[in-house]
């Protein structure tokens, strides 16, 4: 947990950065060994040097964003195990990290199967259930918010979450609407209103299903968490991130699907605006509450729908980047680095991320052109990316060598690289992994 210093409000966004990147970064870890504790420590210094844009040895090679499905799954494991079986997966995971030394720790995410299973979870699929086994996860939009919602939504994003969404894509939670506007909540005959829903056999059997679904998360997340102590243990440490989405692409994704909100830019224009500046609000306090309980000093942006192609420059201008830049430019100022998962290209977009302060962004690409990045905003930002999963799967060695080389030649000398890849893979091969990983330490 972060525990902000006494002087927080005197502090500088860029004092308050360090001081999260202070609290990361001498996190206590029980080392498995004093050599596992050096390599921990190398590892980390480096990093952080590279998060500080200070001069460092060389580049990260970092496999997260990439690799980390193929880390199990070339020692025979599927989708199905990645979302059942957790306890499966610590094995390869500890086997991978000892035989390839990478730079940082890689493990898959930890989607919980059961727990989808017995809250009735729409909004995606997964191996085991209607995926086949070798699969693990596809999205499945849905229309979760009707178009006229939108005030409704805008007026109290939370209650609106609560009592209409979550009931719709969860459907186990569907006793959730009983429960009265907790704002109102202020005498004491409102306890009624309040307690009501409590007494009812159907709301009731809701809750029982939550503390069973809470009792198989929490041994979901210990077998998770034993495996990523084990593997910090043994020297690996972790890129220190929380997971988040702009207010465009939560309405987008989540609430109204593809199809909704592109129509909505022509049809509620309005309605979508004032719906994205509620969820300004939102989105930084529930990312700052999650930096501060688990010390992760990046929050990382998985960005949809405002790539080139989704969008013209004038629609991002207008409903994408306003609120976007609203929420990491709160987070800048709590101290949060802005982690920037930019799939598809951002070729058009590359001088409005210039608008955000220095080192306020680790901006990591799929396809954008890493020679205008380069020119625009490698003095202002760590630059990650943008190795093509394409040639990770299909390509062979020789070209992922010089894909890392060529890299490597434009970003070898920049303050802050990491070289990555531009999205996921399932599928490679070790000797084109070990090519990735030591592209970086020629």
């Amino acid at each position: 947990m972060f525990v902000r210093p006494a002087n927080w409000n005197q502090m500088t966004p860029l004092e308050r950065r360090t001081a999260r990147l202070d609290a990361w970064q001498n996190a206590p870890v029980p080392f498995a060994s004093p050599q596992a504790e050096a390599q921990y420590k190398e590892r980390i210094q480096r990093l952080r040097a590279i998060y500080d844009m200070l001069p460092h040895d060389r580049p990260i090679a970092d496999l997260f964003m990439g690799a980390n499905e193929y880390v199990v799954r070339r020692q025979g494991l599927n989708g199905k195990d990645m979302v059942y079986n957790h306890e499966k997966l610590r094995q390869p995971l500890l086997d991978f990290h000892v035989e390839f030394q990478p730079d940082t720790s890689v493990m898959p995410l930890p989607y919980p199967g059961k727990v989808m299973d017995m809250l009735g979870y729409k909004s995606y699929i997964w191996g085991g259930q209607k995926l086949p086994d070798n699969l693990t996860i596809q999205a499945v939009e849905g229309e979760y918010m009707l178009g006229d919602e939108y005030r409704e939504f805008a007026a109290d994003p939370t209650n609106f979450w609560m009592k209409k969404y979550l009931p719709r894509v969860m459907p186990t939670l569907g006793p959730l609407a009983m429960l009265t506007e907790f704002p109102r909540v202020s005498e004491n005959v409102d306890i009624i209103d309040l307690l009501l829903p409590f007494g009812l056999p159907p709301f009731q059997a809701m809750l029982k299903t939550l503390m069973d679904a809470g009792n198989e998360l929490m041994g979901l997340l210990g077998a998770v968490g034993q495996t990523a102590g084990m593997i910090a243990a043994s020297g690996f440490p972790s890129m220190g991130l929380n997971i988040v989405k702009t207010p465009f692409d939560y309405l987008g994704d989540t609430l109204r699907g593809t199809k909704g909100i592109l129509m909505d830019m022509y049809r509620r224009p309005n309605d979508l605006l004032a719906a994205c500046e509620a969820y300004v609000p939102v989105l930084i306090n529930a990312v700052v509450n999650a930096s501060d309980r688990n010390s992760a000093p990046c929050a990382m942006y998985v960005l949809h729908k405002g790539a080139d192609g989704f969008m013209s420059q004038a629609q991002f201008e207008k409903f994408y980047w306003p609120t976007w830049k609203q929420v990491m430019l709160g987070l800048y100022n709590e101290g949060i680095i802005c982690y920037l998962f930019i799939e598809g290209s951002y070729n058009h977009r590359l001088e409005n991320l210039a608008q955000m302060p220095e080192k306020s962004l680790v901006c990591h690409f799929d396809k954008t052109d890493m020679r205008r990045v380069k020119d625009v905003l490698s003095d202002k930002y760590i630059i990650a990316g943008n190795v093509p999963a394409s040639l990770m799967a299909a390509g062979s060695t020789d070209e992922v060598r010089a894909c890392c080389a060529d890299l490597m030649d434009l970003f070898g000398g920049a303050p802050g690289y990491i070289m990555a890849h531009g999205c996921y893979f399932e599928n490679t091969t070790d000797d084109k992994l070990r090519a990735f990983m030591d592209s970086v330490k020629k």
